[in-house]
């Protein structure tokens, strides 16, 4: 199964990727789709890891677990993943699901160890200021993955989108060639 979990826009850069995507996977396998700006989450950890876990995360937590390739689509902000995507993985990389630091399940042995993970992320200035800033954007979530054994990790980004020099042909090439890419991924 392809889960696909989007954090961004209505419309836009990243909406029109998403649904490039969408449009262009290969319906013969399930394909499951978290558009985390439709519904209405809760992700607040009022009481941390100790909370019950809510209907949502745990319907969330089993898409996870029988997902073969997880494809995160998502605007950055400040160099950083949108609200909405933050509280997603906090309450659905959750311990004893994801991972388990009391049985040594993590990392190389994490609980979703055999899964891959495709991560495309747009962004308003360059891709090389965001590299020179350590990628923080693509890092918050490569660390969960890794955590929850998740090392087979593929990324793709559109940058530059609010420079005036880029046009919507140039932007229009790049959801394509992405798409094209993510297809063959899967």
């Amino acid at each position: 199964m392809i889960s696909i979990i989007y954090a961004g826009n209505r419309d836009g850069v990243c909406a029109e990727l998403f649904k490039n995507i969408r449009t262009h996977i290969n319906f013969s396998q399930t394909v499951n789709v978290i558009d985390l700006q439709c519904n209405q989450y809760d992700f607040r950890l009022t009481q941390g890891y100790h909370q019950p876990l809510s209907e949502t995360w745990k319907q969330h937590i089993q898409i996870m677990e029988q997902s073969d390739t997880l494809i995160f689509i998502y605007p950055l902000y400040w160099f950083n993943m949108p609200m909405l995507l933050k509280g997603f993985v906090d309450t659905t990389f959750w311990p004893d699901y994801a991972f388990s630091f009391k049985d040594k399940k993590f990392l190389k042995n994490g609980l979703w160890k055999d899964k891959k993970a495709i991560i495309i992320y747009t962004l308003g200035g360059s891709e090389w200021f965001h590299r020179l800033n350590k990628r923080l954007g693509y890092r918050v979530l490569k660390y969960p993955l890794n955590i929850s054994g998740i090392f087979d990790i593929t990324t793709f980004y559109i940058d530059n989108l609010n420079r005036s020099a880029t046009h919507s042909t140039h932007v229009q090439k790049r959801i394509n060639t992405i798409t094209h890419k993510v297809t063959k991924l899967i």
